[in-house]
């Protein structure tokens, strides 16, 4: 039998756990902050695809605009970070592609340090590199992850999101899931 609170009295009668789903109305508000998700569960997803051409002729890692960023709702979150480099050329003369993630300003995942072209001869390279991190950003502020980009040649140079063969262009994609901890 439902207990009714009036002013001052009834309110001791109310016992923890006697409020079951069914009590609660289908279209009644609760707070996102009142919910708790299981360790596990996918808490948001931020995406982006990035079509801005990137090139480096140094061998020294530089911005791409491979970047987005996740404000984590609790500490013990993690952030799971999939990312496709499209495009990936590399030529002019024994160079190769590096790339790696950041964290805001601290390296956590060496996407690639050995693709592209390798010979001594004056080719182009052609493809993409994906890779997924689960990081553990600790915080509950905004987190920028990025991707760096070089050459490992100074004579040659590396593009993201180029055309290709037959004009094709290949774009990178980022996407960040926050993942309950």
């Amino acid at each position: 039998m439902p207990t009714e609170i009036s002013g001052s009295t009834g309110v001791n009668k109310i016992q923890d756990n006697t409020i079951v789903n069914a009590d609660i109305n289908s279209s009644a508000a609760i707070a996102g902050s009142k919910l708790v998700m299981p360790t596990g569960s996918v808490i948001q997803v931020v995406s982006a695809l990035i079509s801005s051409e990137f090139t480096s002729t140094s061998s020294t890692y530089s911005n791409t605009p491979v970047t987005l960023a996740i404000t984590p709702s609790a500490t013990s979150s993690k952030v799971l970070v999939m990312i496709t480099l499209g495009g990936c050329i590399s030529w002019n003369n024994d160079t190769y592609l590096q790339a790696a993630l950041f964290r805001d300003s601290s390296e956590i995942f060496v996407l690639e340090a050995t693709g592209g072209e390798t010979d001594s001869t004056a080719k182009s390279g052609y493809g993409s590199v994906a890779c997924s991190h689960l990081d553990s950003p600790s915080s509950t502020s905004a987190v920028t992850y990025l991707v760096k980009g070089a050459s490992a040649n100074n004579n040659s140079y590396v593009r993201f999101n180029a055309d290709g063969p037959n004009s094709r262009r290949a774009d990178s994609s980022i996407t960040l899931m926050e993942i309950a901890g």
